[in-house]
């Protein structure tokens, strides 16, 4: 997945929507302008958004605002709702989008009592239904219930931001965003620090601690990890040996890539690609 990443509408709809299952997935961090939305069926989800930590689980939903840098790791089987919503939708309904950020977590637990909360998940369970029906005409029911849902976030889960903050971590943010960019594209090559550093005018010191604190990764454990989902990639989707993989996408370092791997998807990668077969 591109560390920009650029998401297509489905047919038929002015936004991106699907069921998504998954088996223990890591995307490394990355950023789109259109607001994300996740709501939990199955499992538990990781996601790291710029320097926040959360657990969601069955019946959470989670709000990623517009240009965050996220992560996001599910361990074991996952079934998600996922809604992406284009920056350029709702910039031409809501007045000053740019500067307006949701509320993120929406735990089941805690909001079960809360009639607007229980409202936007009437409304995503509505376009799950009509959806995976797939009616002829279904579109038109799928937008109202898209248009109910958002007008329930914006009436009631807008957070007011601190303008001098948002100025500051805006700037650091654009720097970081140009730096995932830059490494997806040379991921596979030798990348130091001081490369990422320089492409961005920024002391090697700062820049590290600039990028712990926006991503919760340093550099170098940020670099790995992209490798790492490329490699899980070719693994399940490729016959090519383990070693020609991880070499092509630039690990040569075998004791720290098992090492990683391992921690990172619970099985070495040999194992990932036979119970992938036996599974599949």
């Amino acid at each position: 997945m591109p560390n920009h990443e650029i998401i297509a509408p489905k047919t038929g709809l002015p936004v991106y929507f699907d069921i998504h299952r998954t088996y223990n997935q890591l995307v490394a961090s990355h950023w789109h302008n259109h607001l994300e939305v996740l709501y939990v069926f199955q499992g538990t989800m990781h996601i790291v958004r710029n320097d926040e930590k959360y657990t969601i689980s069955k019946n959470d939903l989670f709000i990623i605002n517009s240009g965050d840098i996220h992560l996001t790791r599910s361990p074991g089987n996952v079934e998600v709702l996922l809604l992406q919503i284009p920056y350029e939708l709702l910039s031409q309904s809501i007045p000053g989008y740019k500067d307006i950020r949701f509320k993120e977590y929406y735990s089941q637990n805690e909001l079960s009592d809360e009639p607007a909360f229980q409202n936007m998940i009437y409304h995503l369970l509505n376009m799950r239904t009509l959806y995976e029906q797939n009616k002829s005409g279904y579109q038109f029911l799928f937008i109202s219930s898209l248009n109910l849902f958002l007008h329930s976030l914006y009436t009631n889960y807008i957070v007011k931001q601190n303008l001098e903050e948002k100025s500051k971590n805006t700037k650091n943010l654009d720097r970081l965003k140009e730096v995932l960019d830059y490494v997806e594209k040379n991921y596979s090559e030798s990348i130091s620090l001081k490369d990422a550093a320089s492409l961005v005018a920024l002391n090697p010191e700062y820049f590290c601690r600039c990028f712990k604190k926006h991503t919760g990764f340093t550099f170098i454990e940020y670099v790995n990890m992209v490798r790492l989902t490329h490699i899980h990639s070719d693994i399940l989707d490729t016959d090519d040996s383990i070693t020609i993989i991880q070499e092509r996408h630039g690990f040569t370092n075998y004791k720290l890539f098992n090492r990683m791997f391992k921690d990172t998807y619970g099985c070495t990668p040999s194992k990932l690609r036979y119970n992938n077969h036996i599974y599949r």
